[in-house]
């Protein structure tokens, strides 16, 4: 079951490990009919059936098979609580207090319930705590409330912490809570939120230099973090021109910071390709300032680009010759 959820049901498991789980034989006879107390035929269905319902949000239908699975099997722990977290209310169960995480490539629901709730199976819970109808459409990028109610301190920072309380404590305690939550935002590529963080820890211990020893260094990165995250965004709509000033900003702050360099590598070329097929349709236009300019662009970006060169030339010579006849 675990590796159903965390998977992402690349594989499905043939049996529960929970007590009273179902056995080979159930799951091959899965599709038997059975009558429950009202007279109502109810399709007899195994564990794995069921939370592949309740990942593509088919409530209803996961809730009348785990009905009909515990009267077969009313010790199964796993199919009580799966029942227990569709007809509970999920901020009854999981609490009222949440922080925020921001979803990356390749995390799943039943993975990040496993995480952040100690048990993968939880993630029906996980799901309807967030407003989730399908458990299956995370997506990266995507903002998730993290129920902070059985967190310490330490995991709330360690989630993103973006709703932290105000660390407490002595001041070397309130220093390492407040490093760490930094260096969480910073890793996760999220310089705006590790800005706000910093000026936070600022305003705990204004004018202390050992902890200005090491937030001054942080800035500079969460200020290129910040440059980066909006490079990538002006990349994703092609605007190249301004993802690799932005990307160059970044690397200003910190010149070794990935991905912004390998980006601001590929979009060199990226412009200089472009400027040059814009500069050769203004050429055959004659519009020969202009395309001298985006020339000199391409050529400022990539001295060796031998096709700029090349056109510039004749586009230099060619307004020589047209300044010559129109001076005649």
């Amino acid at each position: 079951m675990i590796a159903l959820l965390t998977g992402a049901c690349a594989g499905l498991p043939s049996s529960d490990q929970g007590t009273g789980s179902p056995t080979h034989s159930e799951a091959a006879n899965s599709a038997a009919a059975t009558d429950d107390d009202a007279g109502k035929t109810v399709v007899a269905r195994d564990l794995r059936w069921i939370i592949e319902r309740l990942q593509d949000g088919q409530l209803v239908a996961a809730r009348e098979a785990l009905v009909a699975y515990l009267k077969r099997e009313p010790a199964n722990a796993t199919a009580k609580s799966l029942l227990q977290q569709i007809d509970t209310d999920p901020v009854a169960l999981l609490g009222k207090t949440h922080t925020t995480y921001t979803v990356r490539p390749g995390d799943t629901m039943g993975a990040l319930a496993g995480r952040f709730l100690g048990d993968p199976l939880r993630f029906v819970a996980l799901a309807r705590y967030n407003g989730i109808d399908r458990a299956r459409t995370l997506a990266a990028g995507q903002t998730l409330k993290v129920p902070t109610a059985r967190m310490s301190q330490a995991q709330v920072v360690d989630v993103g912490g973006e709703a932290l309380p105000a660390p407490t404590g002595s001041a070397g305690e309130r220093e390492e809570v407040h490093r760490r939550r930094i260096e969480v935002e910073l890793a996760a590529g999220r310089g705006d939120t590790a800005a706000a963080a910093i000026e936070q820890a600022r305003a705990d211990a204004p004018g202390n230099g050992a902890w200005n020893a090491w937030l001054d260094p942080m800035a500079r990165r969460a200020m290129a973090v910040a440059q980066q995250q909006r490079g990538i965004a002006l990349m994703e709509r092609r605007q190249h021109e301004a993802a690799y000033e932005a990307f160059g900003q970044a690397l200003a702050q910190e010149p070794e910071l990935e991905p912004a360099r390998r980006h601001r590598a590929s979009l060199r070329g990226v412009l200089v390709a472009e400027y040059h097929k814009v500069a050769v349709v203004r050429y055959r236009n004659q519009q020969l300032d202009e395309a001298i300019a985006l020339w000199d662009k391409a050529l400022k970006l990539d001295p060796g680009f031998e096709p700029a060169r090349g056109y510039r030339t004749r586009a230099l010579e060619l307004k020589r010759r047209l300044n010559a006849l129109d001076a005649s």
